[in-house]
């Protein structure tokens, strides 16, 4: 009977620290701050802050989701090619673990198709061969796992957007994708308060911009 209720207690113990989120108000208080401030210090230290967890939580994918897109965001701030390319390569490394965590989750496929538009910052007129195909196939990916994924119709606005005309690109091809990003955001419900919900307000603005896009035209 003892050895049942030791069993039992165990079981109990070792469930609930599987199911521990108490790391939650750690990274929601440093992401807050650096979506906050956007600056390369914020996001720094909340690549620092899933380190941290990391170290006690490796089977969790939120902290390592949280890096690789602490790092791209980082990359997306610097000017120094070589930098940036050192950035990108830290959030390939911690995008490649949280899809090895949590392979059926779209949010790891839109870290992919961000850090190849980081690539593509540098030498675009050579990487875009490269990285633009595998970013959209990433897209695709995404869309295949949860096609309600705001974040993918805002990604895809965004690269239609800024791509010529000719190729099927600018503000009146992006508007409908845009808009339905726009849709989604609207119907999205976080299943807790620090999963992925970046993009809303710069899907936003991007709208704004093309239908002012679409007047000047």
């Amino acid at each position: 009977m003892k050895k049942l209720m030791l069993f039992i207690l165990l079981s109990i113990a070792i469930q609930a620290r599987a199911n521990d989120t108490s790391y939650y108000a750690v990274i929601r208080n440093s992401l807050e701050l650096a979506e906050q401030e956007y600056s390369i210090i914020t996001f720094q230290n909340l690549a620092n802050t899933c380190d941290r967890i990391i170290t006690m939580r490796e089977k969790e994918w939120l902290p390592v989701y949280y890096r690789a897109y602490a790092y791209v965001n980082m990359a997306y701030m610097t000017e120094d090619e070589e930098e940036k390319d050192r950035l990108l390569d830290n959030a390939q490394a911690s995008a490649d673990a949280a899809y090895k965590l949590n392979p059926g989750e779209s949010e790891n496929q839109l870290l992919f198709a961000l850090i190849c538009y980081g690539r593509m910052e540098i030498n675009p007129m050579f990487r875009a061969t490269i990285y633009y195909p595998k970013a959209n196939a990433a897209l695709e990916k995404a869309k295949e796992l949860n096609v309600k994924n705001p974040r993918i119709y805002y990604l895809e606005g965004k690269s239609t957007t800024y791509k010529p005309a000719f190729m099927g690109g600018g503000p009146e091809a992006a508007l409908p994708i845009i808009e339905k990003a726009l849709q989604y955001y609207k119907e999205f419900v976080a299943p807790y308060d620090i999963f992925p919900q970046w993009g809303e307000e710069s899907t936003i603005e991007l709208y704004q911009d093309c239908k002012e896009g679409i007047k000047e035209n």
